[in-house]
């Protein structure tokens, strides 16, 4: 034990340094001496405890005249490692003669909080520390980490949100009081832009006084007011901002890039938890605003029938109507969907927020929450294939299709790139699960409100208040959402998925998913409570490139009678007591040739129902009308 003990960090500097440098654990011997201490202290000092690394710190030292610096270095051997601490921009000279005189492994201006524990730990030699001094000093390392983060990470939940944000808020003032040279606590105008849709977002804006309001296209969504961030989610994501974020009067703001919000962080270990329950906050206030709206909507929506009389032309006045009643039957799938997301959210975010999950297993539950964030699920034969080749570490086929569908066996999710080199286990897969299942809800609560929105954009198309181009869209993407918005119907069903390689389609993609969702939901209808659904996609070349889409059940079919007005306005085969306005399908059609394309039925009595769509690669589908 002696022995491991011997090996001497020397710290050459007048500045009170990390504690974690004179941490009993640490495989070094701590000592510091000022810079202008006896030369002579070091020869005895390193007959004591050989000297294996110099940390120099020349921060506010007199560096005009350098004779002392060199005289200094010639004390020590030509071959001892040297680390060295300087004011902003050293000098050349200095430069110069730290790389002359010494071997010089690294020099650090400014260094951060924690910066210099991690530059001895790093270039600390290893010849000069065992295995038990390593094994000892990363168990520390860690225990501190998790002790720190644990003791900060108390409930908030009995502040208000004024308070929570306020006090967060004026601790940003504090750490940019004297250190704002980049001027990040700003003010800005009426009308200045914070953050641009379908842009790139690279800041994270805290709303100190005024208001900012966000709009999604020309729809205003949301005002942000005091105490409110904006840009939270692309920010944390990366992904291109949602909506675009506009002052709405004389706004201070305070404006941090990712490299400044990390400092900010590591400033003060009670930001970070501080910072996640405000997001968590806002994220919350936003999908229950987002709720009620959707509920005043189909309020709303239910009572325009009786504004028909006011319509001008008779013939437009018939189509709203029949729009409205779309609206109506089309929003029941999306809002159920964010009902359950809501609800779904609020068991699984406890067992994430308790402090029960490891650090380690917490890293890789965040990079599986935002992959699951931006990925759509995988198909049911995906699925299967990607776990067979798995059955050798997973013999429990659960644990297998669990593992494949949370993505773990793409190496990039993992820390630093490398997966685990033992099988998990169930209860640590159960762990992260809870982190897929957030995800997933957040990405289907995000497909439902564009679903939603994108039937209001139709009202207010047909009014004349809006235009509408077409888009390049991937067809699968549109079906795998539906299938997600819908996975709870679908638990009661078999259902399989083949979605072939198939070229972007020149598009509109919320009006297609109306059409997955409508032949999918009449399918579940017809098989009441049980059966099997196959949905299909493939790209044909010939005579003419197209995309054909198939959905076919093992329902009792439809009668041959029947069949002829099944795309009728008003039709519907659905018994009494069940909802069902007979438009479905003509919206369907509607839709379907809007694009150019075809959609034929096949159908025998106790054998089932089968659609098929063709979608023409070339053309210019048609303006909703």
């Amino acid at each position: 034990m002696e022995e491991e003990q011997t090996s001497c960090l020397l710290v050459l500097s007048e500045h009170r340094l990390d504690p974690g440098l004179a941490n009993s654990a640490a495989p070094w011997h701590m000592v510091q001496h000022s810079l202008a201490c006896d030369h002579q202290q070091f020869v005895e000092l390193n007959q004591q405890h050989p000297i294996a690394l110099l940390l120099l710190d020349l921060r506010g030292a007199e560096l005009e005249h350098t004779q002392w610096l060199f005289e200094l270095l010639q004390t020590f051997p030509g071959d001892l490692p040297v680390i060295a601490l300087s004011d902003p921009q050293p000098t050349a000279e200095l430069l110069t003669l730290l790389i002359n005189t010494s071997n010089l492994q690294r020099i650090l201006s400014e260094p951060d909080s924690g910066q210099v524990l991690d530059l001895v730990e790093q270039y600390w030699p290893s010849t000069r520390t065992s295995d038990s001094q390593r094994k000892r000093w990363l168990e520390a390392r860690l225990a501190a980490q998790v002790s720190r983060f644990r003791s900060v990470f108390f409930d908030y939940t009995t502040m208000e949100d004024e308070q929570l944000s306020e006090r967060f808020i004026s601790a940003l003032y504090r750490f940019f009081e004297d250190n704002d040279e980049h001027h990040l606590c700003r003010r800005y105008s009426t009308d200045h832009t914070l953050t641009e849709e379908g842009q790139a977002n690279n800041f994270l804006w805290f709303i100190a006084k005024g208001e900012v309001v966000l709009r999604k296209g020309e729809l205003e969504v949301a005002r942000m007011g005091e105490g409110s961030i904006v840009g939270g989610m692309s920010f944390v994501t990366g992904e291109r901002a949602f909506t675009t974020g506009v002052t709405c009067d004389t706004t201070d703001v305070i404006k941090l890039d990712r490299p400044t919000f990390a400092k900010v962080l590591d400033s003060d270990s009670e930001l970070l938890p501080m910072f996640t329950n405000l997001l968590l906050r806002m994220f919350n206030r936003r999908l229950q605003k987002s709720i009620r709206t959707e509920v005043e909507l189909q309020n709303t929506l239910s009572s325009l029938d009786s504004a028909h009389s006011q319509l001008i032309e008779q013939e437009k006045m018939a189509m709203l109507g029949q729009l409205i009643a779309g609206v109506a039957h089309e929003l029941n799938n999306p809002v159920a969907a964010i009902t359950r997301g809501s609800d779904t959210i609020s068991q699984q975010l406890p067992a994430l927020l308790n402090g029960s999950v490891p650090a380690d297993s917490a890293e890789l539950g965040m990079n599986i929450l935002q992959h699951a964030l931006s990925t759509p699920p995988l198909s049911t034969a995906e699925l299967r294939r990607r776990a067979k080749e798995h059955g050798d570490r997973y013999p429990n086929g659960s644990d297998a299709r669990r593992f494949v569908s949370m993505s773990l066996d793409n190496d990039s999710l993992w820390p630093g790139g490398k997966p685990a080199r033992k099988p998990l286990k169930s209860a640590q897969l159960d762990t992260l699960e809870h982190y897929q299942r957030v995800g997933g809800f957040l990405r289907n609560i995000s497909v439902c409100s564009e679903r939603i929105a994108g039937l209001v954009k139709r009202l207010k198309h047909y009014a004349g208040q809006d235009s509408e181009r077409p888009v390049q869209a991937q067809i699968n993407d549109g079906i795998a959402d539906t299938l997600a918005i819908m996975e709870n119907r679908l638990k009661r069903y078999e259902y399989e998925c083949e979605l072939g390689e198939l070229p972007e389609l020149h598009c509109y993609p919320i009006a297609l998913q109306q059409v997955w969702t409508n032949i999918i939901a009449n399918a579940l209808d017809a098989m009441e409570g049980g059966g099997q659904l196959h949905i299909e996609s493939r790209y044909i070349s010939d005579p003419e490139p197209v995309i054909e889409v198939v959905f076919a059940d093992n329902g009792p079919g439809i009668p041959q009678e029947i069949q002829q007005r099944i795309f009728e306005l008003n039709f519907t085969t659905k018994r009494e007591g069940n909802f069902g306005l007979g438009i479905g399908l003509s919206v369907c059609q509607q839709i379907i040739n809007q694009h150019g394309g075809t959609i034929s039925l096949e159908s025998e009595p106790a054998q089932g129902t089968r659609f098929t769509i063709h979608l023409p690669l070339q053309g210019n589908p048609l303006s909703p009308e």
